[in-house]
C-alpha cells in the first residue's frame, strides 16, 4: 500500500497552536493504526458552523489528512492535496466544544492539538510548514463594523480605496498572533503621519486577529501595546502584503518564510558563484547581526541545479551574486506569502539574474 493510501487511514480509537510563532497546546501523535473512519454525530450536543483552514505555505506540494474528535467520534474527516502556497477554507458543523485535531501529512509530519470552539471566533487554522504544523484560533475583524473581540476605538473608513499605483486581489492587512496567554492590546496605524486606526481587542491565546487595512500604496506604521510591551514597526505596502505581529515573543514579520533559494547554470561552462544574503533593518538598512547575513559559493556544472535554504524568517533580503567571470549582480528578495520560493541563474551569456516566483503584489 503506497504512503498516500495509509495517510487516509487513521485509527477509530485515536484520542488525544508561526507566521511569527506558534501557540501552545500542540503535541505528537503516534502512528495510527490502521482503520476506517466515516463522520459520526453527536445528536446530544449542540453544533455550530465554523471555518476549518488548511494552508501550506512552502514551496512544495503536500497531502494532508485532518481528523476532528470529540469523544472518540469524528466530527470532521478531510484529505485535502495542497498546492505550493494554497490556502484551503471549508465550513464544518462542530459541537460548541473542544476538539482534537489530528493531523498527518506525507512528508511524514504527524501531530495533534485542540480546537476549543467559540462562537465569538470565525474558526481553527492548520499552517503546514516545512518542518512543523502550527495551529491558530482566528478571527477576522473589520475596522469599522467590528467584532466580538473589539472592545472600542476609533478607525477611518477602512479598508483605504486603492490610488491606482497597485492592483491586488485583497486588501493588506495586519495580523495579530497571541502565542501566549489570553490578553488585551491596543492596535494604532499611521499611514504616513495620519492615523487611520485606533482600536483596542480583547484576545484569547493561541489566537490569530485579522484586520484588514488598505489597497493604498505607502509606508505605514503599526504599533502594538500590552501590558507588558510596546511594538513599534514599519510596514510597506504593497511589498508586505500582510504584516504579522506576534504579541507573545514580541518578533514582528510578513508571515511564514519563502526560505527556499534555488541556484541553476542554464550555461554550457562551468561556473562558480559567490552568494551573500543580508537581511534589511525595519528602518531599511541592513542588520549587523551575523546569523543574519549568509554567505556561500558554489561550484556549478553545465545545467546543474542546487537549492539553499539560507533564511529562516520572513521579511525583506538583499541578495548579491558574483561569477567567476566578473559578472554581477544585487537585487531584493522578499521572502512573504504570496511570493514563492527565489531562483538565481546564470543563463546561457554568462550573466546572473534574480527571479521570485509566484504573484507579485502591486
Amino acid at each position: 500500500m503506497n504512503r498516500r493510501a495509509l495517510l487516509t487511514l487513521l485509527a477509530a480509537g485515536a484520542t488525544g497552536l508561526a507566521g511569527c510563532g506558534t501557540p501552545s497546546g500542540e503535541t505528537d501523535t503516534p502512528t495510527p493504526e490502521l482503520g476506517t473512519r466515516e463522520e459520526t454525530a453527536t445528536p446530544q450536543e449542540e453544533r455550530i458552523r465554523q471555518q476549518f483552514t488548511l494552508w501550506n505555505p512552502t514551496p512544495d506540494p503536500v497531502f494532508v489528512t485532518s481528523v476532528g474528535i470529540r469523544d472518540e467520534r469524528d466530527v470532521f474527516f478531510e484529505n485535502a492535496d495542497l498546492l505550493p502556497g494554497e490556502r484551503r477554507d471549508r465550513w464544518v458543523s462542530v459541537p460548541d466544544a473542544d476538539l482534537e485535531v489530528l493531523i498527518e501529512t506525507d512528508t511524514g509530519l504527524r501531530t495533534s492539538s485542540t480546537w476549543t470552539v467559540d462562537p465569538l471566533l470565525d474558526g481553527f487554522e492548520v499552517v503546514v510548514e516545512r518542518d512543523a504544523v502550527a495551529f491558530w484560533h482566528r478571527v477576522s475583524c473589520s475596522p469599522t463594523d467590528g467584532c466580538a473581540l473589539d472592545t472600542g476605538g476609533e478607525a477611518d473608513d477602512l479598508p483605504l480605496v486603492g490610488d491606482g499605483q497597485s492592483r491586488w486581489y485583497a486588501p493588506a492587512g495586519v495580523v495579530i498572533e497571541n502565542s501566549g496567554p489570553a490578553t488585551e492590546i491596543r492596535l494604532a496605524i499611521d499611514w504616513y503621519d495620519n492615523q487611520i486606526l485606533d482600536r483596542s481587542y480583547r484576545l484569547p491565546a493561541g489566537t490569530r486577529l485579522g484586520v484588514p487595512v488598505t489597497y493604498r500604496t505607502g509606508i505605514y506604521r503599526v504599533v502594538v501595546e500590552t501590558d507588558e510591551q510596546t511594538i513599534d514597526t514599519r510596514w510597506p505596502v504593497p511589498d508586505e502584503p500582510t504584516k504579522y505581529v506576534d504579541v507573545g515573543t514580541g518578533s514582528v514579520g510578513c508571515g511564514p518564510a519563502n526560505s527556499t533559494l534555488t541556484v541553476a547554470n542554464r550555461d554550457d561552462v562551468p561556473h562558480r558563484i559567490t552568494i551573500e544574503i543580508e537581511r534589511e533593518t525595519e528602518d531599511g538598512g541592513e542588520t549587523e547581526d551575523d546569523e543574519e547575513t549568509v554567505e556561500e559559493s558554489l561550484d556549478l556544472e553545465p545545467g546543474e541545479v542546487q537549492s539553499l535554504v539560507p533564511v529562516t524568517t520572513s521579511g525583506r533580503y538583499e541578495v548579491f551574486a558574483r561569477l567567476e567571470n566578473g559578472s554581477e549582480l544585487s537585487g531584493t528578495w522578499w521572502s512573504c506569502p504570496p511570493r514563492g520560493p527565489a531562483a538565481l541563474v546564470i543563463d546561457a551569456t554568462g550573466n546572473v539574474t534574480l527571479s521570485v516566483a509566484g504573484p507579485q503584489p502591486g
